[in-house]
């Protein structure tokens, strides 16, 4: 009871500071499907997302080529490694709205409750101007959704053979792993335009006209894909305990989009000084989708250092800033007609069919990450990173603009630990902040992104020179959108597992 009256609390404050704000944004929680899913690195590693996604000063393995290559001089003997993952998402969205002032019957159609409402009058009494009537919706979609989805993808393949040359400890190697997972969904199902609880007060009600018009919409973007990179590097060892290394990973990767509107009806509002009166809802029959695939390329380098002593070590990596470039080809097709009698066969509507494509480029900014990592018995290690990406800074490159979609100033930071219980047997927990790149729509703190939390454990076997690496990640991420009018809890879960296999020669 008492958490249900803080987020209750919590939303009414964000509310009341956001009246004092004006929010530019045409649709609020709906956005054309672009650059969504760009901004999602992945950590590479069953060891490193069982450790809380920690590597940068404790990698022990060939995956080191992807965290920091200055630590491939960790390596002994040649070493084959290959892994993939297992995963499902459980997404939702639950809506609650306050009663206008003006029109409160408005509420009760976009929370779906004019069902437990009767027809006023009947017979000779029925109500016959359909303004004073009950408006109910024209189909049966609700405010609240829940999508549950899984996928399986290959995480990495990779070899390392560390050499001596001149003198020196040399450790090349090359791999092929997911960079970025591109994966993103958005879904509501009360989308307006013009949305009558965005702006405070809502100056659409001021303007001198009898009637405002709202478009009614459910608006769905998917995308599903992912980003790899083919990566040589080495690691040159300079001084005893003083390694650099580098690296090069060539991007490329494609992903399956979609966007699609379905038009739920025409508000028509009445108003008159500055107030709204009543409203009336019409049927529209409008169906939009666009579906494709978009392409990706670009190159990400790395550039590390690591200064190991036998109970600690401490690392440091510089990613420069780096292009990522996006083609995509839509195909569009929309039902589009004018208002027609119930009922109407769909198949009878007008339809219409077209191509669209084009390219785009996001610039990341320069990145940095430093690592600490400290075996204070031979039982246990405990590890820390400390990673800056600075994506408020990305700019976004179409053909007419430049803008900086992103919001994330924040530095991520990443535990984990280790327990050997033997020779064979490792075993590892972790934490870490998932900070996302955008702000919830209504946030007070305008610039201050959403963030969840992701809690990992996973165990370490080795025998006879084969190792097998087993990590499990449940994330979890809650925000809420907040209007005038509404209130938008959204809820992401992720359970995922890794595996990798490796063999030692």
């Amino acid at each position: 009871m008492k958490s249900s009256r803080a987020n209750i609390l919590g939303a009414m404050i964000g509310i009341v500071v956001l009246g004092f704000s004006s929010i530019v944004s045409a649709q609020p929680s709906v956005g054309p499907l672009n650059i969504q899913g760009l901004d999602q690195f992945v950590i590479t590693g069953a060891r490193a997302h069982a450790m809380g996604g920690t590597g940068i000063a404790g990698s022990n393995d060939v995956t080191a080529l992807f965290a920091n290559p200055a630590a491939l001089s960790q390596l002994t003997s040649l070493e084959i490694r290959v892994g993939g993952m297992l995963g499902s998402d459980v997404r939702k969205q639950d809506q609650s709205w306050i009663p206008s002032k003006d029109v409160p019957a408005m509420s009760v159609l976009f929370e779906g409750l004019t069902g437990y409402i009767k027809t006023l009058g009947s017979g000779s009494s029925a109500v016959t101007n359909p303004w004073d009537n009950v408006q109910r919706a024209y189909d049966n979609i609700g405010p609240n959704w829940s999508r549950t989805s899984s996928r399986t993808r290959p995480l990495t393949l990779a070899a390392a053979l560390p050499m001596t040359v001149q003198g020196m400890k040399v450790t090349p190697a090359i791999g092929i792993s997911q960079v970025i997972d591109l994966d993103n969904y958005l879904q509501n199902n009360n989308s307006m335009t013009p949305y009558v609880g965005q702006e405070r007060p809502f100056v659409q009600w001021s303007k001198s006209v009898d009637t405002i018009h709202i478009k009614w919409f459910q608006f769905v973007r998917s995308r599903e894909g992912s980003v790899y990179g083919i990566t040589p590097g080495l690691s040159v060892t300079v001084l005893p305990g003083l390694t650099i290394g580098g690296s090069a990973a060539i991007l490329s990767g494609s992903s399956d989009d979609l966007e699609q509107r379905v038009e739920r009806g025409h508000l028509n509002v009445a108003v008159s000084n500055g107030k709204a009166q009543e409203f009336l809802l019409d049927t529209v029959y409008y169906y939009q989708t666009k579906s494709g695939t978009s392409s990706y390329s670009g190159t990400l380098l790395t550039f590390g250092v690591l200064y190991q002593q036998p109970r600690y070590s401490i690392g440091a990596t510089v990613k420069p800033a780096m292009t990522l470039s996006r083609s995509w080809d839509w195909d569009v097709a929309t039902i589009d007609t004018t208002k027609k009698p119930i009922p109407v066969r769909i198949d009878n509507q007008a339809r219409r069919s077209y191509h669209e494509s084009g390219t785009d480029n996001v610039k990341f900014p320069l990145a940095f990450a430093v690592g600490f990592a400290l075996t204070p018995t031979d039982k246990w290690s405990f590890a820390f990173d400390y990673e800056i990406r600075n994506l408020a800074n990305a700019e976004w490159t179409t053909q007419t603009t430049v803008s900086r979609p992103w919001v994330n100033k924040s530095a991520n930071w990443r535990l984990g630990a280790e327990y050997r219980v033997s020779d064979m047997l490792a075993l590892r927990g972790g934490y870490r902040e998932d900070l996302q790149s955008f702000a919830p729509d209504g946030s007070a703190i305008v610039d201050k992104p959403a963030s969840g939390e992701i809690f990992s454990l996973g165990a370490g076997i080795n025998a006879a020179g084969i190792l097998m690496n087993v990590a499990y990640e449940y994330s979890v991420l809650k925000y809420q959108d907040i209007y005038q009018s509404n209130i938008n809890y959204n809820t992401r879960q992720q359970h995922q597992v890794m595996m990798e296999c490796a063999y030692r020669f």
